[in-house]
């Protein structure tokens, strides 16, 4: 049967042609097969990351339910005080470290603590417009981007998680809606944020570097639509937390529809009333790297005799192990960011699907 006369159609959109093709040829050979497809979700479902752009958004309006002194301990947690490597000085050419870093963060903290967060003393406007939310804003991105350089990236991660520790799972799901809102709604791009110039600090002056806003991605969303309407399951795996891929993987205004049972990401410990803790759940794998073919491996090949999954999407060295792991692995898909998993592409099962940096959107060009 030829793909025109099939009942698999995935939109046009702005696919490869040649991708879209052999993916459905891929649903039209697999359709009610009891099968399924593991997907990776920043960018590789959506443009962006949608951790990455929660963590900006806490900064950008000081959403934390930690007092000053549990923010304290947080910023400095499991952190070692080792000097950073010679890149990762101040704009006067010091050598910086945590203790520096999170002394000058800890001091902004209080004051954005008592005029804003515990008070609401000043607007947000006017909290914006202060030396010390510049200070803790800029100081905030280092110290973000320094971990992983300087120590691991499982570190950074929780770092990043442990900051939403005291709210709820509601709390976190509802920031997490107000994120990806505002998110979606801003230009996509890198941020340079300097710190004060005018308040005595450890750290000196820093600048903090970030990416900027979201993206949805319509082709992915489509293609899951058709994978799921020709019976094979979807399942996303991400090292972003749980509750923001709930939220932005099922609520039904962002398009992509899945279900909440078919999503795995990382979760922290919760209180018997559902507070998060600053504490990760290890009952789970740690869904990055490795871990992400452990939770294939442990919760969803079980319920498909042991077969792996047909189709796996990613973008980063974070989703390779998943990427290479299973032998049944029919297609991968790679979102090709540059400089990002070179060695897959010689993959003969690889499909090499570019996008525009500036735009966000699919590129359909090779």
């Amino acid at each position: 049967m030829s793909i025109e006369s099939s009942c698999v159609r995935l939109d046009e959109g702005r696919w490869n042609p040649k991708n879209r093709e052999v993916l459905e040829k891929l649903i039209e050979k697999y359709r009610d097969t009891n099968s399924y497809a593991v997907f990776d979700w920043d960018n590789t479902s959506i443009q962006g990351d949608t951790q990455l752009n929660l963590f900006i958004y806490q900064i950008e309006n000081l959403v934390y339910k930690l007092n000053p002194q549990k923010f304290n301990e947080i910023i400095r947690k499991n952190v070692p005080t080792t000097n950073f490597k010679e890149r990762y000085k101040n704009l006067d050419g010091e050598v910086l470290n945590v203790t520096k870093l999170a002394n000058d963060i800890y001091k902004d903290y209080i004051y954005l603590y008592e005029n804003y967060i515990s008070s609401k003393k000043l607007s947000l406007e006017e909290i914006r417009d202060t030396e010390e939310f510049k200070d803790f804003r800029a100081k905030m991105h280092y110290l973000h981007n320094a971990l992983p350089g300087n120590f691991s990236a499982e570190l950074a991660c929780l770092w990043e998680f442990y900051l939403l520790s005291g709210m709820t799972k509601d709390e976190v799901k509802s920031l997490a809606k107000e994120a990806t809102d505002t998110k979606l709604g801003e230009a996509i791009g890198e941020v340079i944020v300097e710190s004060s110039r005018v308040l005595t600090s450890e750290a000196g002056i820093v600048r903090g570097i970030y990416d900027n806003g979201l993206r949805i991605r319509p082709e992915m969303a489509n293609l899951y639509h058709e994978l799921k309407r020709n019976g094979i399951d979807v399942y996303i795996i991400s090292a972003s937390m749980q509750e923001l891929i709930e939220v932005f993987a099922t609520d039904r205004s962002y398009g992509y529809n899945l279900d909440t049972e078919n999503i795995y990401a990382m979760k922290l410990k919760l209180t018997t009333d559902n507070i998060l803790l600053d504490e990760y759940n290890y009952d789970i794998p740690f869904t990055q790297r490795e871990g992400k073919s452990e939770t294939i491996n442990k919760f969803i090949r079980p319920k498909y005799d042991g077969r792996g999954p047909i189709l796996v999407a990613g973008d980063a060295v974070g989703d390779e192990s998943m990427l290479t792991e299973f032998e049944d692995t029919k297609v991968l898909l790679l979102m090709k960011r540059e400089g990002k998993l070179d060695d897959v592409t010689k993959d003969g099962r690889a499909l090499i699907q570019k996008r525009n940096a500036q735009t966000g959107l699919l590129d359909p060009k090779n």
